[in-house]
């Protein structure tokens, strides 16, 4: 888009409450959550307030007992409408700048709670990102700034 948004349609995926949680996601995390939900993706951890997503210590060799699930910790804030933090450690990495793919379960989430279908997201990683969320009722558009870095074709 010409005002350096790039704008993404996905199908939404709400997570589901976790009533058996697993101890390498509860030992993995220095914070303990107040509510663990999961979808096809990751466990979403959910947290009292923003420091404590902000603040959170993993053990990533824990975590990657989780296979092939991912975490994401989450929480209301006060300067958007939530933020959070995505650990892929499972899957071959640490923590993701920004993550498309997680809003897709964080917004409806969210949307849900906060009785509303257009959010402000922030992931708090250490290079941070803003993701405008749009939640419909079966799909999430998702918008942030982009910067090209590669240009080419595709041929199938």
């Amino acid at each position: 888009m010409s005002d350096g948004y790039i704008q993404m349609d996905f199908p939404s995926r709400p997570p589901a409450l976790v009533t058996d949680v697993p101890l390498a996601l509860l030992k993995g995390l220095s914070i303990k959550p107040i509510e663990v939900l999961q979808n096809n993706q990751a466990y979403f951890v959910v947290y009292e307030n923003e420091m404590d997503v902000i603040s959170v210590v993993t053990n990533n060799d824990l975590l990657k007992q989780l296979a092939p699930y991912d975490v994401v910790v989450t929480a209301k804030s006060e300067t958007y409408d939530f933020i959070s933090r995505y650990f892929w450690p499972a899957n071959g990495g640490d923590e993701d700048p920004v993550t498309g793919s997680i809003h897709t379960g964080l917004a409806p989430y969210w949307a849900e709670k906060l009785n509303k279908s257009s959010l402000v997201a922030y992931q708090a990683s250490k290079r941070g990102g803003e993701i405008i969320c749009n939640v419909g009722k079966n799909s999430v558009q998702l918008l942030g700034k982009a910067v090209q870095y590669l240009k080419g074709t595709i041929t199938v």
